[in-house]
């Protein structure tokens, strides 16, 4: 009895302190900027884009910067609009509003269910500009989509048309998506070679857009892949930047230290001539 008691005292009497739990981490947090501009020779801005809590493109000429955690999967994208005066710039206010409209099943979703849940979102997309094309007795519209879904580990990349997405980390400037074009498909095929398929007319002839099809099936979205986010700089854009800018000019670009990496970026496209719409969406790690 003498020992259980020395033990029962022993327990109640500790002197160790109670393990305090550890505060939780602070999620990751992510730079934006975002810029749009009708550029120097277009009537109408038929860009848009999406950038998670801070929307859709409002105004022809839009820029701003801002910071989001990753306590969610965040997502962003652009969208350019095709069709000119067949309503190119309903079709991609169309494509970024859709992702509003998913955006709660991307959040949600496992991962090896995103690239179904794009296809899913894509499908609609389709329709919706489709229905729009009809009511307003248009001929076709559509639009690109450049996708990247980032949470604070990954960062998944979809495109369907020729809207890119690049990487730029250890001063190298990467292009992770593939146009989806007419001189892609004939580089593919070895009928052109890769100076000739970026300087034909074919580099514009889109093979894969949302709006390509009245059946409902829809464009399938190309899911890139998935990649670690450590310490890179992602940026999207449509064609307006990519004709009017080198690979080292946006390189050196992305490399400055500057309040809105988008905007320096556009504003260079425009200085180089500025022929088509531009839009540019950059994410800082």
């Amino acid at each position: 009895m003498d020992n259980l008691e020395k033990y029962l005292k022993k327990d109640t009497d500790s002197d160790e302190k109670p393990e305090i739990k550890k505060e939780e981490e602070e999620p990751r947090k992510i730079k934006v900027s975002v810029s749009t501009s009708v550029g120097c020779v277009r009537e109408r801005n038929e860009d848009n884009f999406y950038a998670d809590e801070f929307g859709m493109r409002l105004e022809e000429e839009d820029a701003f910067t801002g910071e989001l955690d990753l306590r969610c999967r965040r997502i962003f994208a652009v969208c350019d609009g095709m069709g000119g005066e067949d309503f190119g710039d309903d079709a991609s206010e169309i494509s970024a509003g859709v992702i509003e409209f998913y955006k709660s099943r991307i959040r949600e979703a496992e991962q090896d269910e995103l690239h179904s849940i794009v296809n899913a979102y894509a499908i609609k997309a389709n329709n919706e500009i489709w229905e729009m094309v009809r009511r307003q007795q248009g001929y076709q519209s559509g639009s690109t989509l450049a996708m990247a879904i980032v949470d604070d580990r990954n960062v998944n990349i979809f495109n369907i048309g020729d809207s890119r997405i690049y990487f730029y980390k250890d001063k190298k400037l990467r292009q992770i998506t593939e146009d989806q074009t007419l001189a892609m498909k004939k580089f593919k095929e070895n009928i052109y070679t890769e100076e000739q398929a970026k300087n034909s007319p074919d580099a514009h002839r889109i093979t894969n857009f949302l709006g390509i099809d009245e059946c409902g099936l829809g464009p399938q979205a190309v899911h890139t892949g998935t990649f670690d986010s450590d310490s890179m700089i992602i940026l999207i854009c449509s064609d307006g930047l990519t004709d009017m800018c080198c690979d080292e000019e946006i390189a050196d670009i992305l490399s400055e230290k500057i309040e809105n990496h988008a905007d320096a970026l556009v504003d260079r496209a425009l200085e180089n001539g500025g022929v088509d719409n531009v839009t540019c969406v950059v994410i800082s790690f």
